[in-house]
């Protein structure tokens, strides 16, 4: 669901750039997804109807069962970022408690893919593939560079972006820290472009199988919480074998460089966060 990811997004932004608009994205999420998804499958009238008062109960569930949880998060990332040391099984532990609420999120949409999925033609069909391979060409043109300086080169931009965001500037050490790091990491877009390949397909399978009339409401959603449980733990194991990896070195690379923070970068990350408690507060009301 477009509704999920939209939510993540507007999660990470808030993470990773100033909310000025996000609570005008957040609070305008069920028109937003609707927009998106249309975009998608280019949605009947009154398939439109029925997304966005679906999408209307989903946005108020999401409310009121799991922003206080982003605020709880927060939190504790708060209190981390005041510690000297950051071990990275506290950095992990912090990813997994995202990855677990965006799953409850997936399956708490689980109806609304089961609904409007069956009334999709075969023409809407085909429109969401020409557009998924659209997307993925876009994301290999962006991401799948030739050559593997190229590939650590905007790894480590987007790193350093990031972690100024929370630190502030950074020092020479520092820099060179995460560079040497993410050396180490050995990126390899074209697994996760294998990867992707894999969820598009899937997901075409999904909304064909949930064409059908012989199945029951019950075996289409297990069908779909199938799917999305898919896309937290790949079948395909070199992928999910390197994403393992990827995650653990990513949380040692949080932790290495959370030690060499000064003082004065420790305040500036404790601000950051605090920010952060008190928009995804107000989002509350």
């Amino acid at each position: 669901m477009r509704f999920v990811k939209l939510i993540l997004i507007i999660f990470l932004a808030c993470l990773i750039n100033s909310c000025g608009l996000i609570k005008t994205l957040y609070n305008n999420a069920p028109e937003l997804t609707s927009w998106w998804l249309d975009s998608y499958f280019d949605f009947t009238k009154a398939q439109t109807q029925v997304l966005n008062q679906a999408l209307h109960r989903l946005h108020d569930w999401h409310r009121d069962n799991q922003l206080s949880g982003y605020v709880n998060l927060l939190e504790e990332i708060q209190t981390d970022l005041s510690k000297q040391q950051i071990k990275p099984d506290e950095a992990c532990q912090k990813i997994e408690v995202i990855k677990t609420s965006l799953l409850t999120l997936q399956l708490e949409s689980v109806p609304i893919v089961v609904e409007l999925a069956p009334t999709l033609s075969e023409q809407q069909l085909q429109f969401f593939q020409k557009k998924l391979t659209k997307r993925t060409d876009k994301w290999k043109s962006e991401w799948l560079q030739d050559s593997a300086e190229e590939q650590l080169a905007i790894r480590f931009d987007k790193t350093v972006d990031f972690a100024e965001k929370v630190y502030g500037d950074l020092n020479d050490s520092q820099l060179a820290l995460l560079k040497n790091n993410l050396k180490l990491a050995a990126i390899n877009p074209a697994i996760t472009y294998a990867e992707i390949l894999r969820r598009n397909q899937d997901t075409v399978e999904i909304l064909t199988q949930l064409q059908s009339h012989a199945l029951s409401v019950p075996e289409k959603s297990s069908l779909v919480k199938a799917g999305f449980e898919r896309l937290q733990r790949s079948p395909n194991s070199i992928y999910q074998n390197y994403a393992d990896n990827i995650a653990t070195l990513s949380c040692e690379i949080i932790s290495k460089l959370h030690e060499t923070t000064s003082a004065s970068q420790k305040q500036h990350a404790q601000q950051w966060a605090q920010d952060y408690i008190e928009y995804f507060s107000a989002l509350k009301k």
